[in-house]
């Protein structure tokens, strides 16, 4: 009785975490790019660095997740996680894209008012926005599917089970 009783609390609070981090990533990238926008023409490279790592190591975790269910009996999902970490690795190609194009910027002496330096500074926050929206589309269609897998059972690990098995066998001979 009181273990049914830690499990339903436990599942309600990753519930109510899971739910709360799905209001708040996308208030959090709205406020991002509403600082980016503010920071475009001051050029600050740390939070174009900052975006890029977040994404980048956000892509490798999808990443890992989709291996894991790969194995499992939920090869399904773990195809969808793999699209879904694809995504966000397309996320940190743009943020890298900006990045570089901060780089460029901060070697110009050039007040922004050509055109084409207009032209490259909107470039710049288009990439940056790119890698913003992908990155909170990738994790809201992963949030619901970590809390699927969080919750349920994993049945069987397909290839390494039978290999540790085996290892624990010939161990034991």
């Amino acid at each position: 009785m009181a273990s049914s009783r830690f499990i339903f609390l436990n599942r309600l609070a990753i519930n109510t975490c899971l739910a709360a981090l799905r209001i708040l990533l996308p208030l959090i990238g709205i406020a991002y790019l509403v600082v980016e926008s503010r920071e475009i023409f001051e050029l600050r490279q740390l939070t174009s660095f900052t975006v890029f790592v977040f994404l980048f190591m956000m892509a490798n975790f999808q990443m890992g997740v989709s291996r894991a269910l790969i194995r499992t009996t939920k090869r399904k999902s773990g195809f969808r996680a793999f699209q879904i970490g694809g995504l966000m690795f397309i996320g940190t190609l743009f943020a890298a894209i900006d990045a570089a194009l901060d780089a460029f910027f901060s070697q110009l002496d050039v007040l922004p008012k050509t055109p084409l330096i207009l032209f490259l500074f909107l470039l710049g926050w288009v990439c940056n926005s790119v890698a913003v929206v992908l990155g909170l589309i990738s994790m809201d269609r992963f949030i619901p599917l970590l809390n699927k897998f969080i919750q349920s059972p994993i049945k069987k690990l397909d290839p390494y089970k039978d290999i540790e098995k085996q290892i624990l066998h010939e161990r034991m001979q």
